[in-house]
């Protein structure tokens, strides 16, 4: 019994499958999943003897590689649907990252902020289609090709410290660690905040392997995903496995630092291990055309894996389609009820968001809404290089109006005073009721000159203005005071220099304005009269 039992285990263990993987870059937490899928044993009870090859710079496009059948499975980017497209037999099992970890780097002793900064840089990028979200976030943030000055990467950190490059293609779970230890601040440009997000660490196969043996392919996947799931569950003893074996070159802080922001790319918490949408991957696919990587018919058919499930029992079949039929009778009861409450509630918290930054009788912003919009606007304004002033209005005597025509009066000046300065703003511009009586005005793009005469304008309309009182009060006329002030440093300081313009326009007479810094007072010229 003892000698069958030897045989029997024997057997077994020849009957392991070797299989080879091609990594995407050399050893290091990146490929966590595949290192706890074999130390743990996953890959061996799944039927498998598995190498893991390291990767790096040659191992970016292992399509030619796994093609000719020196590699089994191989780890590489979302450009892998262009291969797809253009006819090439491959097969995605897995999106390991759900969002790419593919940035812009800049120092922060640079002016670069954004996507408009970038143009005419010298920026250093892998070989398309590699960084391609990338490339795509400029195309949509209307920077065209041609004003791209893209220089392929040395794969040096320090090209981009030493000032060789302007801008520099990283892993945002790599590089900014490295510049922290050398003291180095930097500015991460990603293109997930301007809307692109493609997959990454992309698992591949073969279709003919795929047809082949569509058992071991499954069985490869689901192994993998296994030691995903526990590298992600005890990063700890991940990140010293790691170090101890494969990568004894990276320091446990820079591993650990690494797990910490690949756990945020892979989204285990939210999204199942390996998650593959093909809606998203046609997005993905239609944005390499728009870049025009390649011209080839954007037909996915065949590119996800689905492995053959076998035969089933129809009578089996049948009690477990009844059974399902009425659980999904019921959940969808639940489901509808809940997605109902819950459509309401974001309905509603959407709505509460908004009335807090919103002034209830105007419609304008209010005080928090201007705080909040200002620095954005304001940062817009300045990558393009222009100028912005703010200018603060104040209705004069307004008190008055309210002691002899009643609240209602007052609240009627408040409209038509807002009615006046929404009129006047464009596009760009941010107008809010800050206060009382007391409003803003931020003309973006716009400098002093343009201001006066926006601000002119704005007090020749309310001194013409006719409104009337309800309850038969009779009509009224009001005017209004303003102070002007150029929009740069912090808010807190252009907002005091208006509000001190403001109040020598005040002190000055009223129904003027003043201009920060100095002590003139400026009375707008009379196109209307007022009664």
């Amino acid at each position: 019994m003892a000698l069958i039992c030897l045989i029997v285990v024997s057997a077994r263990a020849s009957a392991n499958e070797s299989v080879k993987v091609q990594l995407r870059w050399t050893h290091q937490f990146q490929f966590a999943g595949y290192y706890m899928a074999k130390e743990k044993g996953f890959y061996q009870k799944a039927g498998l003897d598995v190498e893991l090859i390291a990767g790096g710079p040659h191992a970016l496009r292992p399509i030619e590689d796994l093609l000719s059948d020196k590699v089994d499975y191989a780890v590489t980017g979302s450009g892998v649907v262009i291969d797809r497209m253009e006819g090439k037999p491959v097969v995605a099992l897995a999106a390991i990252m759900q969002t790419s970890p593919i940035v812009w780097i800049t120092l922060k002793s640079s002016d670069i902020r954004g996507p408009m900064d970038m143009a005419d840089r010298k920026l250093l990028i892998m070989p398309p289609p590699e960084s391609a979200e990338l490339l795509t976030m400029l195309a949509r943030e209307g920077i065209r090709r041609e004003q791209l000055n893209i220089v392929p990467t040395s794969y040096r950190i320090e090209d981009l410290i030493d000032g060789e490059a302007d801008a520099y293609d990283g892993y945002i779970s790599n590089e900014p660690y490295l510049l922290t230890q050398r003291g180095v601040e930097y500015n991460i440009i990603n293109p997930r905040d301007y809307g692109v997000n493609f997959y990454s660490d992309v698992l591949i196969t073969t279709e003919r392997l795929a047809r082949k043996d569509p058992a071991q392919v499954r069985s490869f996947r689901d192994a993998t995903l296994r030691g995903w799931g526990y590298a992600l569950n005890h990063m700890e003893e991940t990140v010293k496995l790691i170090h101890r074996r494969y990568a004894p070159g990276k320091s446990l802080d820079h591993l650990r630092y690494e797990a910490r922001t690949i756990r945020e790319l892979v989204l285990p918490d939210l999204v199942e291990l390996g998650h593959m949408n093909p809606g998203r991957w046609q997005y993905i696919a239609d944005s390499y055309r728009d870049l025009e990587m390649t011209q080839a018919d954007a037909n996915l058919d065949g590119f996800l894996f689905r492995a053959e499930q076998g035969k089933v029992s129809y009578k089996l079949a049948m009690i477990v389609a009844a059974t399902s039929l009425l659980l999904l009778t019921i959940m969808a009861m639940v489901i509808f009820k809940f997605r109902s409450l819950s459509t309401r509630l974001a309905l509603a918290n959407v709505e509460l968001e908004e009335l807090a930054r919103t002034d209830q009788l105007t419609r304008l912003k209010n005080r928090h809404g201007f705080v909040e919009m200002v620095p954005v606007v304001l940062n817009q304004s300045r990558r393009h290089g222009a100028s912005s002033t703010f200018v603060m209005f104040d209705i004069d005597y307004f008190k008055s109006v309210n002691d002899r025509y009643g609240h209602l009066a007052g609240d009627a000046a408040l409209l038509a005073f807002a009615k006046i300065l929404s009129a006047n703003r464009r596009e760009h511009d941010v107008v809010a009721r800050l206060g009382g009586e007391e409003f803003g005005l931020l003309l973006t793009g716009a400098g002093e000159d343009a201001a006066v005469e926006v601000t002119r304008g704005i007090l020749n309309e309310i001194r013409a203005l006719k409104i009337v009182a309800p309850d038969a009060k009779g009509s009224f006329s009001i005017t209004a005071s303003a102070g002007i002030a150029e929009a740069s440093g912090e808010l807190e300081a252009f907002w005091g220099a208006a509000d001190k313009a403001l109040y020598r326009a005040k002190e000055g007479g009223r129904d003027s304005y003043s201009i920060a810094p100095g002590d003139t007072v400026h009375e707008p010229p009379v196109e209307t009269n007022a009664s």
